[in-house]
């Protein structure tokens, strides 16, 4: 399938489902999940032993997802062509002020949005890579230094959230390469293992979106960066549980979230 074969949000779902179109042909979330997991794993498992050449930039990011994703969905590796302007894509999460509070596992379904398809999500995109590629001497910083220096432009980087899924587990395996060829290691195994863990990085990359404040993703991010370069990560688990729910929100939206995405998604 080309992309022009998913030119709105609906056409990414089997018709009269909320189950993306994927190449198992599986029309149940919860036995997708499970394919997806292990699909994803073992081509994590891959990239962990020998890192996918690139300049650190979209096509890198890009061409990591389609390595991730290659054997569950279509579109691997293409920038999502929907919703568009002025649409947005919807994520559910603890509100500003539950995270404030130091709860980052809050139901709160504060929405948080990602930039609509198209033309703006790509130059933004392209401007923070240009951004995270200055000439800079990342490998002489102190990990906490080099956690902040990264906070941004990964925090920039999800905002746009370019992939219509497994945008979290495509920038992991991206900053994780980015890191070791810096001169440090992330601790990438930590996500999947340690669910509190994630939640506060979750939580970072909202307020991102939220406010720009970079302070609380820095602060996750220093937790798993060192600068010891003497094992590669075991690739036991894999990355992330998959499948994250997104949704859509049209510009007139109270909540930006729609009935339905009131539960979250167990997994």
């Amino acid at each position: 399938m080309a992309t022009s074969d998913f030119p709105d949000w609906e056409s990414y779902f089997y018709p009269g489902t909320t189950v993306l179109c994927n190449l198992f042909d599986e029309h149940n979330q919860s036995e997708l999940n499970e394919l997806e997991l292990m699909a994803v794993k073992s081509r994590s498992f891959a990239l962990a032993t020998e890192s996918m050449t690139g300049t650190f930039d979209l096509e890198h990011l890009q061409a990591i997802h389609r390595h991730l994703f290659q054997d569950v969905y279509p579109w691997a590796g293409e920038l999502r062509t929907a919703p568009l302007f002025p649409v947005s894509m919807v994520k559910g999460g603890p509100s500003p002020e539950s995270i404030a509070s130091g709860d980052y596992v809050a139901d709160d379904q504060h929405p948080y949005q990602y930039f609509p398809a198209g033309d703006g999500m790509v130059s933004h995109l392209q401007m923070w890579f240009a951004r995270l590629n200055e000439p800079t001497n990342f490998a002489t910083m102190r990990p906490n230094e080099f956690a902040t220096a990264i906070a941004e432009p990964w925090g920039e980087i999800n905002a746009a959230h370019p992939f219509r899924e497994g945008n979290t587990r495509a920038q992991i395996m991206f900053f994780t390469q980015f890191t070791a060829a810096h001169g440090h290691f992330l601790d990438y195994e930590r996500f999947a293992r340690d669910d509190w863990f994630r939640a506060k990085f979750n939580a970072g990359r909202f307020l991102v979106q939220h406010n720009t404040d970079t302070s609380l993703l820095a602060d996750a991010l220093s937790q798993v960066i060192d600068r010891r370069m003497t094992s590669r990560p075991r690739a036991r688990r894999g990355v992330l549980p998959a499948y994250e729910p997104h949704y859509i929100s049209g510009p007139d939206e109270a909540t930006g979230l729609p009935p339905e995405s009131v539960q979250q998604d167990p997994t």
